[in-house]
């Protein structure tokens, strides 16, 4: 049975067997343009371990479940769900179930952000007063006006000065006054009701307002929403076709799974109370709430990996995602968002990455020319030590390879 034989297989056992979640488990490579089936079987990968340690995982309720997938090159190495979307009801989490990638949106928006810059309608280093006139006269919380409005690069690098997610009232998409608010009221508010705590371009603090602000720089900047903007200008030319800001309307025509967290007392996995998605084009954090899968995250990665080119087309400039992976002289962050994770001997970028709330992370291994992807949708910081285990093992599988 060849590669892609057995891939169909197992996805079809997954619904026909829904209890024996892990069937769909594929230690395949895909078929990449030039290779034969018989190279390719030649260098298969034993990923028994990781079977294993999710298995064992989901069995210990570590994590309800989610979906992997590993790729070098153009070849899928490793694909497979795990676990259960919904855990009472015991259905899979497939490599098809879309989930909320949380603060993998920041990167995501800076790419947008980048292709506007690419095309002249935005400046990375012109501070932001420009399209958005009453940050310049925002206040420090010393009540003093800041020196200067924040550029884009210090927004997408979390060093603007904007208050941290930490901080009281940092989260302000949990807040009551920003439901089905248009991002523009929301964001006019920040520069009058939220002051800075830091001059821009002092200090770092990982700040969601900030990437808010630099959506609605977007905004105006393109003449369109933050939401139609990301589907038009990212989506649609990568074929991710289920990527997009959730609304009370695009989400109903998914299954999306149930979102759980590990209760801090009973050690339990427990079910989040899901809060009501918003009207279309209403305000969502523009760093937490995107929706995607698996694939559709792994087409928006080869492209930055591969200079800015997906199956033949070049979608951004090769010198726009070098200007992309740049990063100031405070915190990790890349001016696009990612976090740059390893650097060689000589500061040249090894792997960059990042993680979110909902249990996701991503990364792009320059060194082996892999990308790697986990979604899940049991709570982040409550599976911390799972998604550092997975990834190490994922790539010690590899590395073993060579």
């Amino acid at each position: 049975m060849s590669s892609t034989q057995r891939l169909r297989t197992n996805k079809t056992s997954l619904y026909q067997a829904p209890l024996l979640w892990l069937t769909n488990i594929v230690l395949v490579h895909a078929v990449a343009v030039g290779f034969s089936q018989d190279l390719l079987a030649q260098n298969e990968i034993d990923f028994s371990e990781v079977e294993q340690f999710l298995q064992d995982s989901v069995d210990q309720k570590k994590v309800a479940g989610g979906a992997v997938l590993l790729i070098q090159g153009d070849a899928i190495l490793f694909e497979t769900g795990f676990g259960f979307s919904h855990v009472n009801s015991q259905k899979p989490f497939t490599v098809d179930t879309p989930g909320v990638i949380a603060s993998i949106s920041k990167p995501m928006q800076g790419t947008v952000i980048f292709k506007l810059v690419e095309q002249g309608k935005l400046e990375m280093d012109r501070p932001i007063d420009t399209y958005l006139p009453k940050f310049g006269d925002a206040k420090l919380v010393t009540g003093k006006t800041i020196p200067r409005a924040p550029m884009l690069k210090e927004l997408l690098t979390h060093t603007s000065g904007t208050r941290r997610d930490d901080d009281p009232q940092g989260r302000p998409w949990f807040a009551e006054w920003t439901k089905n608010q248009p991002l523009s009221v929301v964001v006019d508010r920040y520069a009058s009701d939220y002051p800075f705590k830091a001059a821009p371009g002092t200090k770092y603090g990982y700040s969601g307002i900030g990437t808010d602000i630099a959506a609605r720089v977007a905004e105006v900047a393109s003449g369109k929403s933050r939401n139609e903007l990301l589907v038009e200008s990212l989506c649609q030319p990568l074929g991710m076709h289920d990527t997009f800001y959730w609304d009370n309307l695009r989400t109903k025509a998914y299954d999306m799974p149930t979102r759980y967290y590990i209760g801090s007392e009973t050690k339990k996995l427990r079910v989040y109370k899901q809060r009501p998605y918003p009207e279309p084009n209403t305000y969502s954090s523009s760093g937490g709430s995107i929706i995607s899968t698996v694939h559709d995250m792994s087409r928006w990665l080869k492209m930055i990996r591969d200079e800015g080119k997906l199956d033949g087309v070049q979608y951004l400039k090769p010198e726009t995602i070098q200007a992309m992976l740049q990063t100031t002289s405070i915190g990790k962050n890349a001016y696009c968002g990612f976090f740059v994770r390893e650097r060689d001997d000589v500061g040249g970028i090894k792997r960059i990455g990042h993680t979110g709330s909902s249990g996701t992370n991503c990364w792009i291994d320059y060194e082996h020319n892999c990308i790697g992807i986990m979604l899940t949708q049991t709570r982040g910081k409550d599976i911390k030590a799972f998604r550092i285990e997975l990834e190490k093992r994922l790539m010690q599988c590899i590395a073993r390879s060579r």
